[in-house]
Formats: structure tokens, C-alpha cells, sequence
């Protein structure tokens, strides 16, 4: 055993005295206690800040402590929940109480702030699963120290959490309720509560009280005063069609939103074009991968798992209990909730078909009414061409019907309605409606007569790629058996390009040499009109492009195209007068635009630069005295003037 004697033999008299001599450790500063009880009235603002720091501060040190009272120390019953009459808040308690514009004098900024720290605080604090609360019977049976621990805290944090809840309704409700009384303009607080609910559906959208946040923020995707709480809401609904793994989170928003337009559309057609765009557009966020065919299957699989789970229930809640905890994705719940959010969202965008075809038939004369159900029609007619390929048979004739009927009328649908329109009909013709024996030349001859609205300000920038998905879905997708249709379309595609801009010239010339190289017997465009025998003339303003007669003329668009000032133009006619291949994945229309917009954005102008010397620069060093003699040399000007 060694003695304290025999340790202090171990150090030198000189090691002794530098010990001494050494600085004494710095101490850790205390924590400064945090008085629950002041009054809030006592502080200035800056004052209240600093509280609420230091309170969210602690709260995040230890959530456990921080629900219970401030003297009970270690003891989690004395705050019960929901007891107002307790003598100590806790931390919790006394933030939430901050927030509250009746407890703190109705000071916005103490609001706002305690609002923001609160959501930082159960964006942190929140777990990864649902809250299940024990039941009266699990509370009977006797449980460790920890488990009892954890179900106080649980219970607690539900508390706390469905508080805050309320107070971020209520918030929102009351200045509401102040903007339809007075100006209309929503006051900062409320958009703040609002803005709030939104992060948390996007963070915790798997918690508890999600019904809850879910049906205010849909409820207020449509809101027409204020664009910044619709596309905040828009937005956070789109992150949970995104992300959603189970799939029915996104079937319960999905339907959420089905039934809103629903209860719009039955007010009457006027109350459904009240309906803003936006909202319609989330639908495409959805990763719809399952057939509608395919939920039939789904269907009877989770049937025969719940007849198995009814025999055994106990091991069927343990299976569920372990399925939770894994985080798994369940392949038939995932099939079922897709199949479903599928019929939903396809019962949505048909409603909206139907009450656009309405306005654009009966109320011509109401220019509003159109210009609202057009604003729909596009993203409605994007989502059916996006999901078309997943809708059973049945609904590709309810489809098609629909399709024809806002065809008769395209010329008075904006461009890019049209071309959706266009679009969803033929994909649902390649997809399920492959079987249907129908002429494609209704939904061919629309789209001949559409190319040259590509020319028209505002359209080319937009609708481009939309025109080239149509191209690609009538003559790539699907062999054209009549040589004077894909002539017409050549012909057409030759002329937009000679009068449109630069970045929408290029991708058409592109896809212009693609048709060409699929159809060689297009080809004949590119002949002398004096070598070619033929009747009649060529009549570009037919509907019909089997009526246009393009055999007789020639493609001498494409012999002016050789001169345009953009490079790319240039090069793309010239590779279809010789008759080049496309160069792909490099040469795609689409990346041929994108790059072209890029370049537009920006301001560039690509040029190549020329090698020729200047003429009075003479390459051969004997005559070199020569031309200085005779010649002035002029200043060097770099080649631009030759350019």
C-alpha cells in the first residue's frame, strides 16, 4: 500500500514549488437560474429576448427536466398536464405562456419569437415514431423506473405539443378573422403560426396531431389574399408527396385536396375556377409507380394478411409493434396507398376537364371565366399526360372523350393548354389505350396547326420543349405510315424555324433532322421543285396536312436557315440539307434548348474565332523590309474588323 508520505517522495523539491507555482484551474461559470415566476410586464423587450434564449437553451439541455416543475426537482408528476393551477411552471409552460399574446401584453415580437423558438425546439425534441399512450390496463401492471419515466415524458411532450397546436390555430384563426374585418392584409403573427404549421407537417409529418396540421394547411393552400401562405402551404404539401416512403401520408393529403375541389366544383362552375393553379400542381410531385390495375392484387394480399392477423391478434400487434420500430416500407401498403392516390388525383383532374370544357362551351362571352379555367386546364392536362401510362382501360375512353371534346375548341386554349392537351392523348393512346383501334389523325392535325403559335412573343421560351415531346410522341414514339403527313409536318417545321428565335429554331431544326433520318421518304423536300413532277400547289393553311401538298415544293427554308446569325442554327440546317445523322446524347433538342436559353439568360453570343492573318502582315521575312517600306502599318485591331 502506498502512503501519502511515500507520494510525495516521488516529486523533487523543485518539482513541489513549480506545482505551486502554477495558475489554479479556471472554474466553469454557473448557470444562471432562471426566474419562471417574474412578470412580464417587469421586462423591456431585449430583456424578454434574452429569456426566451436562455429558456429554449435549457429546454434543449435536458427536454426532460424542462417539463416538470422548476422546485420539483427530478419529480415528473409535479407539473401535471394540462394543470393550470399549478403554483411553478415549468420551461416549457412558461415559453408557452410567452407566446400567448393574452399572458404577454400582446407584444408581437415576444410572440413571434416564442412562436419561432418553440418550433425549433419540437422540430429537435421530437422522436421518430408515433406516441402510442399506455393504456388503463398497461398502467395497472407494474413497470421499471425507466419505462414509467419514459411514459411521463411521452405524456408530457404530447401535452406541450398539442398546446402549441392550439395556440398556432388560434393565431391564425384571429388574424383571419382581423383581415376580413378591416383591410384584408393578414398580420405578420398570423403568417407567422401559418408559416410554422408548415415546417412541422414537413418535419413531422409522421408524429401525432398530423390530421390535424394537415387539413389547416391544405385548407389554406388556395388562399387568394395571400400568395406567400398558398405557396408556403403548396410547397409543404409537395415535400410530403415527395418524400413520403408508406405512401399514405400522400393518400391522406391527396384526398384531402380531392375533396376541396370537390366541395368547390359543387358550389357551382364559378366556385371551382376560384381554384388556384398551384394547387393543382403538387399533384406532380407524386412518385406514382403502381399500375391501377395492380391494387386489385393489393388489395386481396392485405385482406388475407388481416384474416391471418384476426387468428393470432397478439403476434399480429407485435409484427406491427417491430414493423414500426424497423421503419420498413410494407410493399402492399405501399402498392395499396399509391393505386389509391392514383384514383383520387385522376377523379380530380377530370372534374376539372369537365368544368373547363363547361365554361369554354356555354360562356363564351365571359372572357374572366375562360381565362380562369385555362389557368387550370394546363396543369391538370400535365398531370394525365404524367400519369396516363398508370390508368386502367376503362378510363382511357373517359379520357379521350374528354380530350376531343377540349379539341374541337384548341385555337382559343392557351399554347401551352393545347399542347398538354395533345400531349395526354397521345401517351394514354401509347399507354393503356394501345388496344383501342382509333385514327391518331384527330389529335395529328391539331398539333400541325399549333407550330406556328411557337413564333408568336412569349410562347417560344415556354413551350418548346412541350412542341418537341409532342413531335417525339406522334412520329418517334409511333411509325407514321403516310408520307405526305410527315412531309406536311418537315415543311411546317422548316418555316416556324426560319421566323422563331434562336432557341427554339435549333431544337426543331434538331428534331427536323431526326424526321429525316427515320423517314427518308421526307427526303424529297430537299429535291429542286423544277426536278419534281407533281399537281397543284402547296397549301400551308389547310387544317388537314394530308391536304397541304408539300411534294409541291421544296425545303428552301432550310437553304436561308444556312445564313442565320446564331452558329447552332446554322449547323443543324445544314445538317439536314446533307442529310446528317443526330449526334445523340450530345445533339438532343432538349439539351440543344436548354443550352440555348442558358446562353439567352445570360447574354452570350458563341462565335468562332477566325485564323487568317491580317493582310498587312506579311508571313515571309525576306520581304519584310520590303512591304515596311512601301506599306504604313496600321494599328493591330485583333481580327474583329474581319469578323
Amino acid at each position: 500500500m502506498v502512503t501519502k508520505d511515500a507520494k510525495r517522495m516521488r516529486y523533487t523539491d523543485d518539482e513541489r514549488n513549480a506545482k505551486k507555482k502554477l495558475p489554479p484551474k479556471p472554474m466553469m461559470p454557473r448557470r444562471r437560474t432562471i426566474d419562471l415566476e417574474i412578470s412580464l410586464a417587469e421586462l423591456t423587450v431585449s430583456q424578454r429576448c434574452e429569456l426566451i434564449a436562455e429558456i429554449s437553451e435549457a429546454i434543449l439541455e435536458d427536454p426532460q427536466a424542462a417539463f416538470s416543475s422548476s422546485k420539483g426537482t427530478g419529480n415528473i408528476d409535479s407539473d401535471d398536464e394540462g394543470d393550470e393551477g399549478a403554483t411553478t411552471s415549468s420551461k416549457m409552460r412558461k415559453l408557452i405562456e410567452m407566446a400567448t399574446p393574452s399572458k404577454n401584453g400582446h407584444d408581437d415580437t415576444t410572440t413571434r419569437l416564442a412562436v419561432l423558438s418553440l418550433l425549433a425546439i419540437f422540430q429537435d425534441i421530437i422522436p421518430t415514431y408515433r406516441i402510442r399512450l399506455p393504456t388503463a390496463a398497461e398502467k395497472a401492471v407494474r413497470v421499471t423506473k425507466d419505462v414509467k419515466k419514459l411514459w411521463d415524458y411521452e405524456a408530457k411532450l404530447l401535452s406541450f405539443y398539442q398546446q402549441y397546436l392550439k395556440l398556432l390555430d388560434s393565431l391564425w384563426q384571429r388574424g383571419e378573422g382581423n383581415a376580413k374585418k378591416t383591410s384584408g392584409v393578414l398580420s405578420p403573427i398570423a403568417v407567422t403560426a401559418l408559416l410554422c404549421l408548415c415546417e412541422l407537417l414537413k418535419s413531422a409529418s409522421h408524429f401525432n396531431f398530423r390530421s390535424n396540421i394537415l387539413s389547416i394547411v391544405v385548407k389554406q393552400m388556395n388562399h387568394r389574399s395571400c400568395e406567400e401562405v398558398s405557396n408556403a402551404c403548396c410547397n409543404a404539401v409537395s415535400h410530403i408527396f415527395q418524400n413520403d416512403k408508406q405512401g399514405e401520408v400522400a393518400l391522406e393529403a391527396a384526398r384531402a385536396i380531392s375533396k376541396m375541389v370537390k366541395e368547390r366544383y359543387e358550389k357551382g362552375v364559378g366556385a371551382g375556377l376560384s381554384i388556384r393553379p398551384a394547387l393543382v400542381r403538387t399533384f406532380l410531385s407524386l412518385p406514382l409507380r403502381v399500375h391501377e390495375d395492380e391494387a386489385q392484387a393489393a388489395k386481396l394480399a392485405e385482406q388475407a394478411k388481416t384474416k391471418k392477423r384476426k387468428k393470432d391478434q397478439e403476434s399480429g400487434e407485435i409484427e406491427d409493434d417491430l414493423k414500426e420500430a424497423d421503419a420498413t416500407v410494407d410493399k402492399i401498403v405501399l402498392a395499396r396507398s399509391q393505386a389509391e392516390t392514383l384514383h383520387v388525383v385522376t377523379l380530380t383532374y377530370f372534374r376539372i376537364l369537365k368544368g373547363v370544357n363547361l365554361v369554354t362551351t356555354n360562356e363564351t362571352g365571359k372572357k374572366k371565366n375562360i381565362d380562369f379555367a385555362t389557368a387550370l386546364l394546363a396543369p391538370a392536362l400535365e398531370g394525365l399526360a404524367k400519369f396516363a401510362h398508370l390508368i386502367n382501360f376503362d378510363t382511357v375512353k373517359d379520357v379521350l372523350g374528354v380530350l376531343k371534346s377540349l379539341l374541337k375548341t384548341v385555337d382559343t386554349l392557351p399554347l401551352d393548354a393545347a399542347l398538354n392537351c395533345i400531349l395526354t392523348a397521345f401517351q394514354t393512346l401509347q399507354g393503356p389505350g394501345r388496344e383501342l383501334q382509333i385514327d391518331q389523325k384527330e389529335y395529328i392535325s391539331p398539333l400541325y396547326n399549333q407550330l406556328p403559335r411557337l413564333i408568336t412573343e412569349g410562347h417560344e421560351s415556354e413551350n418548346t420543349e412541350l412542341a418537341i415531346s409532342c413531335l417525339n410522341a406522334a412520329f418517334m414514339k409511333r411509325k407514321e405510315y403516310s408520307t405526305v403527313r410527315v412531309a406536311a409536318f418537315a415543311k411546317q417545321l422548316g418555316t416556324v424555324a426560319m421566323h422563331a428565335p434562336y432557341f427554339t429554331s435549333a431544337p426543331l431544326l434538331a428534331f427536323l433532322r431526326q424526321l429525316f433520318h427515320r423517314y427518308p421518304s421526307a427526303v424529297q423536300l430537299l429535291e429542286n421543285e423544277q426536278d419534281v413532277v407533281t399537281q397543284g400547289k402547296y397549301t400551308p393553311e389547310a387544317d388537314d396536312p394530308e391536304y397541304t401538298n408539300p411534294f409541291a415544293t421544296s425545303a428552301w427554308e432550310l437553304s436561308s436557315s444556312k445564313f442565320h446569325i446564331n452558329s447552332q442554327v446554322r449547323y443543324h440546317a445544314v445538317g439536314a440539307l446533307e442529310k446528317k445523322m443526330l449526334m445523340l446524347p450530345a445533339e438532343d433538342p432538349y439539351k440543344i434548348r436548354a443550352e440555348l436559353l442558358r446562353n439567352n439568360k445570360e447574354l452570350h453570343i458563341s462565335y468562332k474565332s477566325s485564323k487568317k492573318k491580317h493582310p498587312l502582315q506579311s508571313g515571309n521575312k525576306k520581304e519584310k523590309k520590303r512591304s515596311q517600306v512601301r506599306f504604313i502599318r496600321p494599328r493591330m485591331t485583333q481580327n474583329f474588323h474581319l469578323m
